[in-house]
């Protein structure tokens, strides 16, 4: 059965001593350090949303610069080859004009020589004619020609 005796509360006492003192001695410091560790985890989460936060502010900033600079690169280019055509053109037209003076140079060169050479062939073409008159008829005969046609037929001929 079960008897009472001054067992019992001593047990009581020295249970509810333990107990204080557990809490004390234990508990409590192990509290502190969940709660401290509880805060310097909170603090760090802080603190990495706000480094977050600046690296992507920065990011953003420097994806602004690097358009910017990407714009001002592109300008550049553009007015660089705005130019170099430009010079291009300039060159080809100086190109082209100098050509066209040479070609009509040598046409005119050409036209020089042609004319020349007709004015011989014309000279050359009569005494043929007249040596060839002459052989046919046996004697020295006088033939007239018109130089001017003879030019002519020589002008279609060539």
């Amino acid at each position: 059965m079960f008897e009472l005796n001054a067992t019992l509360p001593i047990f009581i006492l020295s249970f509810l001593i333990f107990m204080y003192l557990l809490n004390e001695i234990m508990l409590k410091p192990v509290g502190r350090v969940l709660e401290a560790r509880a805060a310097r985890i909170n603090s760090n989460i802080e603190a990495g949303k706000n480094a977050h936060a600046e690296a992507e502010k920065s990011l953003k900033h420097y994806q602004e610069h690097l358009h910017k600079v990407r714009s001002e690169a592109q300008g550049i280019i553009n007015t660089a080859v705005e130019e170099a055509n430009k010079k291009r053109n300039q060159e080809f037209d100086k190109l082209r004009q100098t050509s066209k003076t040479k070609l009509d140079a040598a046409k005119a060169e050409i036209a020089a020589e042609r004319t020349i050479l007709i004015d011989s062939l014309v000279a050359q073409e009569t005494a043929l004619v007249q040596e060839i008159t002459d052989k046919l008829i046996g004697e020295k005969t006088n033939v007239s020609f018109d130089t001017g046609v003879v030019r002519k037929a020589l002008e279609e001929a060539c």
